[in-house]
């Protein structure tokens, strides 16, 4: 009887519909997208896999190397058939850590751009997506002395910064909805190709709805994400506190944020005027102060509010800088049309946002200052 079902339950069993064997593909594990003189599109890939064809049409290559392929295709999805065409298996990108994109290409629309990656079911859309400074391609053949496969620095790199508070976390998946919420932007991690060994982070591009509009350097960026209420990662800062040593060092304090409470209020006035205010509090524990003398209160109390006055101006400055892009990273929009949605229907979000007021206030206390004093 046992038999009768073990021969049962095999002939009802099925296979895999849609199954894929290593043999037969390429993994693209990081891919950069260009734009030719001409208007085209250009992808390079870094692909593990079956193999890839020179020009006289041989294979080359092992399934342990990595390859470095570019292919110049009307659209992206072309680019990848003319890919397709060099390389002995299937392209695949379930594998794929990052995308990168050229800042020609960011300041036009970006979502035709990564509209390939969307509609695949083989696309990952947990991939890091970043912009470069220049032809995104160089930053794939960058050789780091950190790992020999760029793919895994590119994506260590992006996953570091996240994880360390410096750039917000930007995966394809994260972006998507953003692209099309008309009160919400997004920034991006931009990137810099110093040379042939080194990549840096040079800030972030700012987007208004789906074009690159401006940008912020690494510093700024961490004054941005202070104000943001949804990021938990607390960041070190290094804080300009004075003008007058003569020894630079000791014009500088650097902190680390031990806590931090940030909320954001839009209200309007009795006039109909919308404004918008930030409360900021932080807990600070000074890790570097060159110029020293912090066990006296008086110091203390006198350096606290060097680091609230610099930090407040240079959040206003930064707030300045992503309205005058009309960028509404904050969701302020996405408050109006939460708590004064008649006023939303009425308004052109885009043309009010870089004019409504703005304020910062902050208050921190330094909590700790180290166990020299």
């Amino acid at each position: 009887m046992k038999a009768i079902q073990a021969v049962l339950m095999l002939i009802l069993l099925t296979g895999c519909w849609d199954q894929r064997l290593v043999k037969d593909i390429n993994l693209i594990y990081s891919q950069a997208l260009d734009q030719t003189h001409d208007g085209k599109i250009e992808t390079t890939i870094v692909t593990i896999g079956a193999g890839t064809q020179n020009q006289s049409g041989a294979t080359v290559g092992t399934s342990t190397m990595p390859a470095i392929i570019s292919a110049v295709g009307t659209t992206p999805r072309d680019s990848r058939i003319q890919l397709n065409r060099k390389v002995s298996g299937d392209l695949f990108a379930s594998k794929n850590r990052v995308t990168l994109l050229s800042r020609g290409l960011a300041e036009q629309n970006i979502y035709s751009i990564l509209d390939v990656h969307y509609r695949s079911p083989v696309s990952t859309t947990n991939a890091r997506i970043s912009i470069v400074n220049g032809p995104a391609k160089d930053a794939l053949h960058v050789k780091t002395a950190e790992t020999p496969l760029i793919s895994n620095y590119l994506g260590d790199l992006l996953y570091g910064l996240e994880n360390t508070g410096n750039i917000p976390t930007t995966s394809l998946e994260d972006i998507l909805s953003l692209l099309f919420d008309k009160g919400t932007d997004f920034v991006l991690p931009l990137l810099h190709v110093m040379d042939h060994h080194n990549i840096e982070l040079h800030g972030v591009a700012l987007f208004n709805q789906n074009k690159m509009s401006g940008e912020l350097s690494a510093d700024q960026t961490l004054r941005l994400l202070l104000l943001d209420q949804k990021q938990d990662k607390e960041p070190r800062l290094n804080i300009k506190v004075s003008n007058d040593n003569a020894i630079k060092a000791n014009n500088y304090a650097t902190v680390d944020i031990e806590d931090r409470k940030s909320n954001m209020k839009l209200t309007k006035n009795s006039a109909g005027q919308f404004q918008v205010g930030f409360d900021v509090k932080l807990t600070l524990n000074v890790i570097e102060y060159p110029k020293d003398s912090l066990y006296i209160q008086e110091n203390v109390d006198d350096l606290n509010n060097r680091i609230t006055a610099q930090l407040t101006k240079e959040c206003e400055e930064v707030i300045q800088i992503i309205q005058a892009a009309n960028c509404d990273y904050y969701g302020i929009g996405k408050h109006m049309r939460a708590f004064y949605y008649g006023d939303w229907q009425n308004t052109d979000w885009k043309e009010l946002y870089p004019q409504i007021p703005i304020s910062v206030n902050l208050d921190t206390e330094i909590l700790y200052h180290g166990i020299v004093n």
